[in-house]
């Protein structure tokens, strides 16, 4: 039995853990957090009778579980559990990436039209999503719809022509089989195998990411979304006295968060979880206390 004179305290956070139940190995870690809470909410049924104001008797009933999280970083697995993400890394990249070539309207990529994307000069690689728009049988003009980097350092600077984010000033021409460069953007179109036949007001959009550390794709809302129950361990900070103090969750589900974009404000998410009763263990959650010697 613990020392009933000794006041535990627990005082801030150092980490959230998320595991896996299958085999306990860990999705990560956070460490930039806020903080978090843990909060058993019992429901109470009451016996009144006769004149008697106050209750005869009460028990109590179900009891909700809930533990909610600021989050101050979302790595790639929160994404999965949060939202039901898939999840595609790529490796970091010196020079960048083009792809994600595809029509939004119409047949644009076609043998009569444009068959690839590629980077042809990787300092002027401009992040961002593009979109081709088939202004005649040959021609094309091309929109972007992010200027965050047209003034990056090292490239060639880029601007819009006009209202409607065009950033060719005169239209580009396709020919079968050959490359033409988008102006101040380091991509170059590639004509199809084919005649070039294009047809007014087709369209098709593509990715653009300069030089990267890494980069991640992440896809939500697909109809097969599922939300994976996992464990979680949170850690206190580590008192002055030595005294540490952790909450092992045996069974959590947690289902969405917000992203919040906000004028000179970092993104801090928060997390609202449930935790389930773990039948293997007999568990709902585990507080772990050591006091300092």
């Amino acid at each position: 039995m613990g020392d009933v004179k000794y006041n535990r305290i627990n005082y801030g956070i150092h980490s959230i853990c998320p595991s896996r139940l299958s085999d306990g190995l860990p999705y990560g870690i956070l460490k930039v957090v806020g903080g978090g809470t843990m909060t058993l909410t019992s429901e109470f049924e009451e016996l009144f009778g006769g004149s008697n104001k106050f209750a005869w008797a009460v028990e109590a009933k179900t009891i909700s579980t809930e533990w909610t999280a600021n989050v101050k970083s979302m790595p790639d697995f929160l994404f999965e559990l949060f939202l039901g993400a898939t999840v595609v890394a790529s490796a970091a990249s010196l020079t960048g990436t083009v792809n994600g070539l595809a029509d939004v309207k119409g047949d644009l990529v076609a043998a009569t039209g444009i068959a690839a994307v590629a980077m042809v000069t990787a300092a002027d690689l401009k992040d961002g999503l593009y979109v081709i728009k088939a202004v005649s049988a040959t021609t094309v003009d091309v929109f972007a719809l992010s200027d965050l980097e047209f003034k990056k350092a090292g490239g060639t600077e880029l601007a819009y022509v006009d209202d409607t984010l065009k950033i060719t000033v005169t239209p580009l021409t396709i020919v079968t089989g050959a490359d033409v460069t988008i102006p101040g953007t380091g991509v170059e179109i590639t004509g199809g195998a084919g005649t070039i036949a294009m047809t007014v007001g087709d369209t098709a959009a593509f990715n653009v990411r300069s030089a990267h550390g890494g980069l991640s794709e992440i896809t939500i809302g697909k109809a097969s979304t599922l939300f994976p129950e996992h464990k979680q361990l949170c850690v206190g900070q580590k008192r002055a006295n030595g005294d540490t103090f952790e909450l092992e969750l045996h069974k959590v589900l947690g289902s969405g968060f917000p992203m919040p974009f906000e004028e000179n404000t970092f993104a801090i998410p928060e997390l609202a979880m449930k935790l389930v009763y773990d039948e293997v263990s007999d568990k709902v959650a585990t507080i772990r206390a050591k006091r300092g010697v």
